[in-house]
């Protein structure tokens, strides 16, 4: 079946809105120079502007657009950018150009296929400790919230944390000149972890019971009773010290974390790789959290369900093909084929 626009490209267009009426007419072709594919052309008839099929796609504009399939890969294979761009024989900048685009379109596919839904089980949530640049100046945390019986990753964030204590006199120098050209360096976490539970509240199934479980963090409750004022939560709690097997309350976000930390390499402890900023970082996780969620299937052993099918939210498994084709900023044509 022929292409048809749903709407204007164009954000400034009245026609660009969902819904809104979008006259257009086609007009004519032209061959794509990177890979010889013929693109029709279209004009709106309300802003008089043209634009074609490939205004709609994840590579628009890009000169190679057989690259985004393979770095996709490398980001959740513990993959460094430089031996990335090693393998694929293009530069560093080129590896962190599309990771941009990736993890820009990753976060917002992940809000399209929530949109409208509704979720219910039992969450928990647990913070991940990097760091960007300095791992005793500028330490970072993630809070991830997921449901515990699918593995599903409802939220991430990431958030700024104060410097270590007992410095040595050269990292106290250091600290100095940082929050000379930064400002004094503060924690974010109630932030982050506030923003989860508020991803939470949004798509929460208003009949199912809520309960989350997580360690016994003092910030916690608070939050719950901030976010969650006119619903019951029923909050469970385990020390963070309990022995991490499978037999801790957590034992799911532990193992997510585990899981995390082995596919994103800029979450390995010890290693050159760390985020040299923390938006790179955030970035790199929602990649993850699609990757997660979408296309990887549950577990080894349960290959015929990923998380979102095992929640309720999508019927059949993400393929790359599927995932990378149409940009996100135009979810009605995601899974058009």
């Amino acid at each position: 079946m022929p292409f048809q626009p749903p709407r204007c490209p164009f954000d400034d267009c009245s026609a660009s809105v969902p819904g809104a009426r979008f006259p257009w007419r086609r007009r004519g072709t032209f061959v794509r120079a990177c890979d010889g594919r013929v693109v029709q052309r279209f004009l709106c008839l309300t802003c008089l502007r043209s634009f074609s099929t490939q205004s709609f796609r994840f590579d628009y504009r890009l000169r190679n657009p057989f690259l985004h399939k393979p770095v996709f890969g490398h980001l959740v294979s513990k993959v460094t950018h430089r031996q990335a761009a090693r393998l694929l024989g293009v530069t560093r900048k080129t590896v962190e150009l599309r990771l941009r685009r990736l993890g820009e379109h990753c976060r917002l596919f992940h809000a399209a296929r929530l949109a409208g839904k509704h979720i219910g089980g039992v969450f928990q949530l647990d913070e991940a400790e990097t760091f960007e640049t300095d791992r005793r100046l500028k330490p970072v945390t993630m809070p991830v919230l997921i449901e515990r019986k699918t593995r599903f990753i409802v939220h991430t964030e990431s958030a700024p944390l104060p410097a270590r204590g007992n410095l040595s006199p050269a990292l106290e120098a250091r600290k100095r000149e940082y929050e000379a050209l930064e400002g004094q360096r503060k924690s974010g976490s109630r932030a982050a972890v506030k923003k989860c539970f508020e991803a939470l509240a949004a798509h929460l199934d208003p009949a199912a019971p809520l309960v989350v479980q997580t360690d016994r963090k003092a910030t916690y409750p608070g939050i719950l009773r901030d976010v969650f004022t006119a619903r019951a939560v029923v909050h469970e709690t385990t020390s963070s010290r309990t022995k991490r097997d499978g037999k801790n309350l957590i034992c799911a976000i532990n193992h997510t974390l585990a899981m995390l930390r082995d596919g994103l390499s800029r979450m390995v402890r010890r290693t050159w790789a760390h985020a040299k900023w923390r938006v790179r970082l955030a970035q790199h996780m929602w990649v993850y959290v699609v990757y997660r969620n979408y296309v990887r299937y549950r577990s080894n052993k349960e290959k015929r369900a990923t998380p979102a099918m095992r929640l309720g939210i999508e019927v059949e498994r993400w393929t790359l093909r599927d995932l990378l084709r149409w940009s996100a900023r135009f979810p009605e044509l995601l899974r058009v084929q």
